[in-house]
């Protein structure tokens, strides 16, 4: 009997000041993985995490991000569950898709609209699902750092 290969799930974003809503959605596209994988009969669920570009988070969010890209990486390949971790194309984030090749895309609750999924479908690499907000007013990097800075004056 051949050896199955293992579903793979894909999540991209920037995950600076990565905190417990990036832990959610971590954990979101593993139960969905493991939903797919039980559906498609094969063994096992790898869970891929792509971490943005300096260069793309100032693009996004006219910003740099607070933590660098080496930085973020590391943060994120330290966690229980994140198979494998890269940084992204710094031009094209179809591009990393392309090189996954995943079953399942998971996006966060404010990545992209209707024309991102739709782009990610057309790709033909698997489903794309979207992970609903985690109390987003708590959990969101934005407000995170804003509370700390609030505190500390």
């Amino acid at each position: 009997m051949a050896k199955q290969k293992p579903v793979v799930v894909f999540v991209a974003g920037t995950f600076d000041g990565l905190h417990a809503g990036h832990v959610k959605l971590f954990e979101f596209a593993r139960k969905k993985g493991a939903q797919l994988q039980r559906k498609l009969k094969r063994r096992g669920t790898k869970l891929h995490v792509i971490v943005a570009r300096d260069s793309s988070v100032r693009k996004w969010k006219g910003k740099p991000p607070v933590q660098n890209e080496r930085e973020r990486l590391s943060v994120v390949s330290a966690l229980k569950g994140v198979n494998a971790a890269m940084l992204g194309h710094p031009s094209d984030f179809f591009e990393s898709v392309r090189k996954i090749r995943p079953d399942l895309i998971v996006l966060g609750h404010d990545q992209g609209g209707a024309q991102i999924v739709k782009r990610l479908s057309a790709l033909g690499f698997g489903l794309v699902v979207r992970c609903k907000p985690f109390n987003r007013a708590r959990l969101h990097s934005r407000n995170l750092r804003e509370r700390k800075f609030h505190k500390n004056i």
